[in-house]
């Protein structure tokens, strides 16, 4: 009886032995095993190109509706070089050059930049005068050209309905009238852009008169007789000799002076 008793412990002496060493050398493996998944993550973070595009539309009276701004998020863990930024419009059917990157625009990892897209008068097809309206343009897919690749953008779009918690509200929408990057309200009457030092500026004429924006000139307010036109208010300004302090000027009415 005692030997089959010691068999027997020793028999299970040696399979927890066995069991507590395969549990021993599995305790080793498990940081491995957790580490693991993280380690592929960020492996995979670092290969491929991957950006997304959010694109903001606009016009103003002087130039036509099209793409203002590009904001620009770099989704991986690498920093990218871009040469040019380009507009693949209705559903692929044209394409547009937004912006040559000169000097070349870096988006760093995981990093969001806004590309600011110089503006156009028009645009030719085939040598003709052609026009984008605004259904063609939402139709848009922006596209990077990097230095020995071509990458398509995720487009993302940020609208979404407002919450239950919201909507008990009335809401409120706010309009914005846009002159040559230039707000203004009601009391706005009259715009002149002018070339002064190899740049266009803008000015703005209120309904009292007076000059605000881009203007540093001795006169600050136009008198009330000019109001009436825009002819009117050229022809002050000739008579100031304004046209001999600038490149060139143009009067631009914004609204009807009552």
């Amino acid at each position: 009886m005692g030997i089959l008793f010691s068999k027997w412990l020793y028999h299970t002496y040696y399979i927890m032995t066995e069991y507590l060493f395969s549990f021993q050398e599995f305790l080793k493996v498990v940081p491995g095993l957790l580490i693991f998944p993280i380690s592929l993550y960020l492996g995979l973070q670092k290969i491929g190109t991957k950006v997304s595009a959010r694109i903001s539309f606009g016009s103003n009276p002087i130039s036509p509706f099209c793409i203002r701004y590009v904001d620009l998020r770099n989704m991986k863990d690498r920093t990218i070089v871009i040469y040019s930024i380009f507009a693949s419009i209705d559903n692929d059917e044209y394409l547009l050059e937004l912006k040559k990157c000169n000097p070349p625009l870096i988006l760093k990892a995981h990093q969001s930049i806004v590309a600011e897209i110089p503006p156009y008068s028009f645009l030719l097809l085939e040598g003709k005068r052609f026009d984008l309206d605004d259904s063609m343009m939402k139709k848009t897919t922006i596209f990077l050209e990097l230095a020995h690749k071509t990458v398509k953008c995720d487009t993302l779009n940020y609208h979404k309905p407002i919450s239950k918690k919201l909507s008990k509200h009335r809401i409120l929408q706010n309009v914005t009238n846009n002159f040559n990057g230039i707000i203004y309200d009601k009391h706005a009457v009259y715009a002149i852009t002018y070339g002064s030092e190899l740049r266009v500026k803008t000015a703005i004429i209120n309904d009292a008169g007076i000059f605000s924006g881009d203007w540093n000139f001795p006169v600050l307010q136009i008198t009330m007789q000019s109001m009436r036109s825009k002819e009117a208010i050229e022809a002050e300004l000739n008579a100031m000799n304004f046209k001999n302090q600038v490149d060139w000027f143009k009067v631009y009415l914004l609204r009807e002076y009552a």
